[in-house]
C-alpha cells in the first residue's frame, strides 16, 4: 500500500513539472498533431484515386509551333491525359498562367537540366493527322528519368488516339513497319484494314511470343526522341540516389546542429553562461563562438556523409570541388543559424527538442529531404511554403551538382547558394537579437 502511494506522490510531482512548462507541452501534442495532418496531406496526393494520382504524372512542357484547330485539340486532349502533368499551365478562364517558350528555348532547357521533357509539335501536324500518317512529333528529353519517359509516352499515345479517333494504332504499326523497310503500298494496305491489325496486336500480345505490348504504348514510333544527358553524369547513378544522398544529408545534419546549438541552454542551466557573460566580451562573440564550433562539426558530418555516398553509390563528389564546397558551407551556415535561433528562443531543452523536431520533419518533408516532392502537382500555397525550407534550396543545389552536373557559374546553383546565405543572415540576426534578451536579461 505504501509502495503504491509513494508511486502516485512522485506521478503527481512529475506531471506538475510536465505541465509547468506549458510551451513544452504545447509542443509535446501540437508536433504529433501537426506532423499527421501535413504526412498525411503529402501522403494523399502521393497515393491519390489511381490514374488520376500526381505522383503518376509526368510534367511536360509542350511548344506548338502550327497552332492548327488539330494541333490545339491534341495539346487540350494532352492535358486531359491522366499520365501528364502540361505545362505552360492554365488558368480556370483558360488562358495560359505562365508564359510559352518556344521549341528552341524548351530545347535549350532540357539541355541546361532546367527541364526534364518537352514535347515540341512540328508544322505539318494536321495535315499528317489528316492523312494517317505520323505525325512530327519530337520529344527532347533527359534519358536517365526512365519513368517520366514512360510516362510521357503513354500521354502522348493517349491524347494522339483521342485526336486520331483510333487512328493511331494504324499509324504506330505503319511507322514500325516503314521502319523496318516495309514497302509502302503494303503499309497503305495495312492502313486500310487497321481493325484487323487491332485484333492481331492484341492475339500476339497474348500468345507467349515475347511480344512486349507496353513497348507499342510507350509512343516509340509515334514521335522522334531527342535526348540530351549531361556527358559528365555518373552512369550509373539514378535519379532518386542522387536525390536521397543529398536530401537525407542535410535532414541529419539539420538535427545534428540544432541539438549542438541547444548546449546554450546546458550551459546557462550549469550556471557557465553567467560566468562567461560576466568576462569583458561582447555578447556576439559568445553566439559567434558557438556557431563556429558548431558549423565545423557540420561541415565534417556533409563532407562524411557524401564521401560515404561517393563509396556506396558513386554519385560524382569529385567531379567540381569548388561547387561541391559552396553547396556544404551554405548548407551548414544555414543549418547552423537555424539551430542557434532555437536555442536562443527555447527556456528549456524539452522547448528546443520539440520545436527543432517539428520543424525539422516539416521541412525535411516539404523540401525534398524524403522524396522528390518537385515530382508532385502541387498546390500553389504548398508548393509556396516547400520554397521556404531550407531543405529545398539545398537539395536542389545537390540534385543540379550531382544529376544535372550544374556548377556555380550556373544560374540555379547561384540561387540556392544565395538563399541558403539570406537564410543564414536573417536567422542569426534573429538568433543574436532572442540571446541578448533570454540571455543577458537574465545574465
Amino acid at each position: 500500500m505504501q509502495l503504491f502511494s509513494t508511486a502516485l506522490i512522485l506521478a503527481r510531482k512529475d506531471l506538475r513539472l510536465f505541465f509547468r512548462d506549458r510551451t513544452g507541452v504545447l509542443l509535446g501534442f501540437l508536433m504529433p498533431a501537426a506532423l499527421v495532418t501535413i504526412f498525411g496531406y503529402i501522403m494523399g496526393l502521393m497515393g491519390g484515386d489511381g490514374g488520376g494520382s500526381p505522383m503518376s504524372r509526368a510534367s511536360i512542357w509542350v511548344a506548338d509551333a502550327e497552332q492548327s484547330v488539330e494541333s490545339q485539340e491534341f495539346v487540350s486532349a494532352l492535358r486531359g491525359s491522366s499520365f501528364l502533368r502540361v505545362r505552360p499551365r492554365m488558368d480556370e478562364s483558360g488562358a495560359l498562367s505562365e508564359s510559352a517558350p518556344s521549341g528552341e528555348d524548351l530545347r535549350q532547357q532540357v539541355i541546361d537540366g532546367e527541364i526534364n521533357h518537352a514535347l515540341l509539335i512540328e508544322k505539318g501536324f494536321a495535315d499528317a493527322l489528316t492523312k494517317g500518317e505520323t505525325p512530327p512529333l519530337t520529344m527532347v528529353r533527359d534519358p536517365g528519368r526512365q519513368l517520366e519517359s514512360q510516362m510521357t509516352g503513354l500521354g502522348v499515345m493517349q491524347a494522339l488516339s483521342e485526336v486520331s479517333q483510333g487512328r493511331v494504332f494504324t499509324m504506330m504499326i505503319g511507322q514500325r513497319m516503314r521502319d523496318a523497310g516495309l514497302p509502302d503500298l503494303a503499309i497503305e494496305r495495312m492502313q486500310q484494314i487497321s481493325d484487323e491489325q487491332r485484333g492481331f496486336i492484341g492475339q500476339t500480345a497474348g500468345d507467349g511470343s515475347g511480344f512486349d505490348m507496353m513497348s507499342m504504348f510507350s509512343g516509340q514510333g509515334l514521335m522522334q526522341t531527342e535526348d540530351h544527358a549531361p556527358p559528365e553524369r555518373p552512369q550509373n547513378v539514378s535519379y532518386m540516389q542522387a536525390q536521397a544522398v543529398g536530401g537525407i544529408a542535410v535532414m541529419m545534419v539539420l538535427f545534428g546542429l540544432t541539438a549542438v546549438s541547444s548546449t546554450l541552454l546546458t550551459e546557462r542551466k550549469q550556471g557557465t553562461m553567467r560566468r562567461l557573460l560576466s568576462l569583458p566580451v561582447p555578447p556576439g562573440a559568445i553566439l559567434l563562438g558557438k556557431g563556429l564550433a558548431t558549423g565545423l562539426i557540420g561541415l565534417l558530418q556533409l563532407v562524411m556523409l557524401f564521401v560515404i555516398g561517393e563509396l556506396l553509390f558513386n554519385i560524382g563528389i569529385w567531379r567540381d570541388p569548388l561547387t561541391l564546397g559552396a553547396l556544404i558551407v551554405s548548407t551548414v551556415a544555414a543549418a547552423t543559424a537555424f539551430g542557434l535561433l532555437i536555442a536562443s528562443w527555447a527556456r528549456t531543452p524539452k522547448q528546443a527538442e520539440g520545436m527543432s523536431t517539428l520543424l525539422i520533419l516539416v521541412m525535411s518533408c516539404l523540401g525534398g529531404s524524403w522524396f522528390p516532392l518537385q515530382m508532385l502537382d502541387l498546390p500553389m500555397p504548398v508548393e509556396v511554403a516547400m520554397r521556404l525550407t531550407i531543405n529545398h534550396w539545398s537539395v536542389s543545389g545537390f540534385q543540379g551538382l550531382f544529376w544535372n552536373t550544374q556548377s556555380l557559374a550556373d544560374a540555379p546553383i547561384q540561387l540556392s547558394v544565395g538563399v541558403l546565405w539570406l537564410f543564414a543572415a536573417i536567422a542569426s540576426a534573429l538568433a543574436l537579437r532572442l540571446f541578448r534578451k533570454r540571455y543577458l536579461s537574465q545574465g
